[in-house]
């Protein structure tokens, strides 16, 4: 996913800088990235679970390109697993990964958005918007980031930053149902490994995320979340909690 919103931003004119832990993935993603012509690339690599490793990409971005336009945070994790039986060390994972990455990085980098009145972008999911079956923590880290995003826009509106969340559903990948099988034991119906955990939506071509993504950086976009239909019945879960309850059941395997 964020290759592809890279590759999005990259087509649309921006000058992309892309951040990972490891020095030879962000080689390899760079090349590949610019096997099209006319897309910039730049990389940083850092733990931005880190607030020093935050603190000092921020200072190589001032220093190397002057400006920050858009943070698009995207680090995550999801997981397969019951509620009652989730170690309360792997919530802290998950919480670390999709919740304290994306806190960091804004702190870190607030002064270069607030100088150019740019935005956030944080990726969720709908696992941040109803507590769906058989994910683990990963409900409990994504509702977090929601409730971080909503915070984070009101409290930077005054500094002319806008913050969004775009939460999507199961994105279209080639080990989708296949790469949290050694999770689903014998607690969990064999669903539990598909794409959101047994939903029955569709899977969402990651291009398509990535231009809404887009979209919120340049229109301003608040939150967005796809695909669009499910709004209402979330809308409709929160407002009437057992509608909403038979609404997931009925929407996952």
């Amino acid at each position: 996913m964020g290759s592809v919103i890279a590759e999005t931003f990259a087509d649309a004119g921006y000058q992309v800088i892309i951040v990972g832990r490891s020095a030879e993935r962000l080689d390899a993603a760079k090349q590949q990235l610019q096997s099209r012509p006319g897309r910039s690339i730049a990389t940083l690599p850092g733990d931005v679970g880190r607030r020093s490793e935050c603190d000092r990409i921020a200072t190589e971005v001032e220093r190397q390109f002057g400006r920050l336009d858009s943070l698009v945070n995207c680090v995550g994790a999801s997981d397969r697993g019951l509620a009652d039986e989730l170690d309360a060390e792997r919530l802290r994972e998950l919480i670390d990964q999709n919740v304290t990455t994306a806190l960091l990085c804004c702190q870190a980098l607030r002064g270069l958005l607030e100088r150019s009145g740019g935005s956030v972008v944080n990726i969720g999911s709908l696992a941040g918007k109803v507590g769906a079956r058989y994910l683990g923590g990963y409900n409990v880290a994504k509702h977090a980031l929601t409730g971080l995003t909503q915070q984070l826009r009101l409290e930077w509106r005054e500094r002319g930053i806008h913050v969004a969340l775009v939460s999507p559903g199961p994105i279209r990948r080639e080990d989708a149902g296949t790469r949290y099988r050694d999770r689903a034991d014998g607690s969990l119906p064999a669903s539990a490994s598909a794409p959101g955990g047994g939903t029955k939506v569709k899977g969402l071509a990651p291009q398509r995320v990535a231009r809404i993504v887009l979209q919120c950086a340049r229109r301003r976009r608040t939150d967005v979340i796809l695909p669009g239909y499910l709004r209402l019945l979330i809308v409709l879960g929160n407002a009437f909690p057992r509608l909403g309850d038979w609404l997931l059941i009925k929407f996952t395997s």
